[in-house]
């Protein structure tokens, strides 16, 4: 298994990759905002980021603020007899 790190670049790199990496960072922002949320007084609440999850993630991304991991692994070659 490589793993390799990269810093993501919205207008350079791999589309389909950006969307995972968008989503994934959507999901994690999220749950820190629950965590968040449950953890403040009421009077609070008014000073939390109101922006939706998906936007600050692919501004995130845009601003190159994320870095990620890719973890390859080899697959193992397999061999089918036809007959």
């Amino acid at each position: 298994m490589s793993k390799e790190k990269k810093a993501i670049n919205a207008v350079n790199g791999n589309v389909y990759e950006q969307v995972i990496v968008a989503a994934k960072l959507a999901r994690k922002i999220n749950s820190l905002r629950v965590v968040a949320r449950d953890q403040l007084a009421p009077e609070e609440l008014a000073n939390l980021d109101r922006r939706k999850v998906t936007s600050v993630a692919l501004e995130e991304l845009k601003d190159g603020k994320v870095q990620y991991e890719i973890h390859k692994i080899e697959a193992e070659e397999e061999t089918y007899d036809l007959t």
